[in-house]
């Protein structure tokens, strides 16, 4: 089987590691595959991969080429299968196209109506456009994956036909890098309560919301510390992330919060070396930090949305999105609670070993691949 990758749209975030880890999982099997990125796509490897110059392009630009030179890119590549992993696929496609939907707040009511408005016109005249986009590139594709029941339901909101070949293939996580260990963190074992919050930052992160929640706790006596895996040149980057800069700088400053990037490879031991993990994103498609910090063994503790929901089920605590005082309320809880600490780290691993492992999602991914080439045959 003969598989193109269409990952030109991967910069930051989980389409990233989602794509260098599904390159790794391919060449294990040794499947014939290569993946198109930009030239600016951070990886390790050197072969399968197809760098191209459309890093640099406007919206505008993008879509063009995409319609044209991609096509044509495809055509004389001609493989068996083309998985555009990154929401755009090619109209009219000339071979199978299998396309998968990742970018939810285009489609998801709460976000919308709660999170748009600080953005713009222009950022609402260009969403209108994308999602647009998406949805033709959806119904152009033989076959669209959603990571999660939540996400597709939200899709066939604005486009019920999409439901009829839409598959969910629920992300998953490297359960053997992402693991307790016997050395791990006890709860507060030096008197600091510990939060970890791993995302890049967009602004329906929301990021502030953890800074106003340590110094909530900070107030009544209970001392804790945060660690945001976010750099501060990101708030600069993004439209809309005036307030969550000025909290989370401050934060930073009088050494409350911890702010910087952090490899893939040192996550785990990030994850370890904490107390509870808190999310506070109110808009996601799945959330691999989620499935992560599971994985390894944390207690956590998240933004009641239906994504978060179908991810941590009955592994997590949940606040009312954007509570401060929800989320504060929940730390106590868990402080209180010694048999809560102790379990849900455990119903988080087996949440995650049964659902959200890496390999099972790639065997989903290539099962998928071979029925549409059965068919075609």
């Amino acid at each position: 089987m003969r598989v193109l990758v269409n990952a030109l749209s991967a910069r930051k975030g989980g389409i990233v590691t989602y794509t260098n880890n599904l390159l790794a999982a391919f060449q294990k099997r040794g499947i014939d595959i290569n993946i198109a990125v930009s030239e600016d796509f951070e990886t390790e490897y050197d072969q399968s991969i197809s760098r191209l110059n459309v890093a640099r392009f406007s919206p505008l630009q993008r879509l063009i080429w995409e319609q044209t030179s991609w096509r044509k890119f495809v055509k004389n590549y001609n493989p068996d299968i083309l998985f555009s992993s990154a929401n755009f696929g090619l109209l009219n496609c000339p071979v199978n196209q299998i396309l998968l939907l990742r970018e939810g707040g285009l489609f998801d009511p709460f976000y919308l109506a709660n999170m748009t408005a600080p953005l713009g016109v222009w950022n609402g005249i260009n969403r209108y456009f994308r999602r647009r986009l998406m949805l033709l590139s959806a119904m152009s594709a033989n076959q669209i994956i959603t990571p999660t029941k939540a996400m597709r339901d939200m899709v066939s909101l604005w486009h019920p036909e999409i439901t009829e070949k839409c598959s969910v293939n629920p992300y998953g996580t490297i359960n053997d890098a992402f693991k307790p260990r016997t050395d791990q963190r006890k709860w507060r074992e030096d008197g600091v309560c510990r939060l970890i919050y791993v995302s890049v930052y967009y602004p329906h992160k929301v990021p502030r919301l953890l800074c106003q929640a340590v110094d909530q706790l900070i107030e009544t006596g209970f001392d804790c510390h945060a660690t945001i895996t976010m750099a501060p040149s990101e708030f600069a980057e993004m439209q809309g992330s005036d307030l969550d800069e000025v909290i989370v700088s401050d934060a930073a400053r009088r050494g409350i919060v911890s702010l910087g990037n952090y490899k893939y490879d040192d996550l785990p031991e990030l994850y370890r070396s904490q107390d509870v993990f808190v999310f506070p994103s109110v808009s996601e498609t799945f959330g691999h930090p989620m499935a992560e910090a599971m994985s390894s063994g944390l207690p956590v503790v998240v933004a009641d949305t239906p994504v978060n929901r179908e991810i941590c089920g009955d592994a997590a605590l949940y606040f009312e999105p954007f509570s401060v005082t929800g989320l504060v309320d929940c730390i106590q809880q868990l402080d209180g609670d010694k048999n809560l600490r102790d379990s849900l780290p455990k119903i988080g691993r087996e949440r995650a070993l049964e659902r959200f492992g890496w390999e099972d999602h790639v065997d989903r991914l290539i099962e998928t691949m071979e029925k549409m080439l059965s068919k075609q045959a």
